[in-house]
């Protein structure tokens, strides 16, 4: 996805914590500059739309929540609703992994398929020959499915007991260590099934 790296680090991440705290030192209320702060983040997110010229499922999810989040923290005057915005993305997203499960092929299976269409041939021969590897992606997507469960009630427990002001700089915290942890799991179950190699040591060269 084009600008996926730096849009996540200074579009997602440094612009709105450098607005939120640039406002709130210039007198301006927590709720003003919170919803200043998902502005570059709309932005990026019609830039990519645009150049992309296809939907990005997630992408539009996070769209939907600050939108979302936004309208209802307007209404109600209530900065804290603007703080759980991304819990709306994690619950969701893990009910919909672990559902997943009741199909033939799990939503973690299906979504790396997608993005490394140069294993495709690879992932889909072990999948139709072996067993280990279907069962090593479903574990995976257990994995993912409760931490995501459990990554969107820490964000909303957050939200509503540390200061307002803290809660901005524990977001991308807590992003990265979801995802640097889910690796240690995904890692360790494919190379018990014997495929990792396959499949990803051959796809990072």
């Amino acid at each position: 996805m084009p600008l996926k790296g730096p849009r996540l680090l200074v579009v997602d991440i440094a612009v709105p914590l450098a607005l939120f705290y640039g406002l709130r030192a210039l007198g301006a209320s927590d709720l003003t500059a919170l919803l200043v702060g998902i502005v570059p983040g709309l932005i990026g997110s019609a830039v990519s739309l645009v150049r992309t010229r296809r939907t990005d499922l997630i992408g539009m999810a996070v769209v939907l929540s600050m939108v979302g989040s936004a309208i209802v923290a307007v209404l109600g005057g209530d900065a804290r609703m603007l703080l759980v915005r991304n819990a709306w993305v994690s619950l969701p997203f893990a009910g919909i992994t672990l559902w997943s499960l009741r199909h033939p092929r799990p939503i973690c299976y299906t979504v790396t398929l997608a993005m490394l269409p140069r294993r495709a041939r690879v992932m889909e021969q072990l999948w139709e020959t072996n067993a280990r590897f279907r069962e090593a992606w479903k574990w995976i997507t257990v994995c993912w499915g409760i931490a995501s469960v459990l990554d969107g009630v820490l964000r909303i427990v957050l939200a509503y007991t540390l200061p307002i002001s803290v809660v901005p700089a524990t977001d991308p915290v807590i992003t990265a260590v979801t995802i640097v942890v889910l690796q240690v799991p995904t890692l360790i179950l494919l190379r018990r099934s014997g495929t990792w190699h396959l499949v990803f040591a051959v796809a990072s060269k």
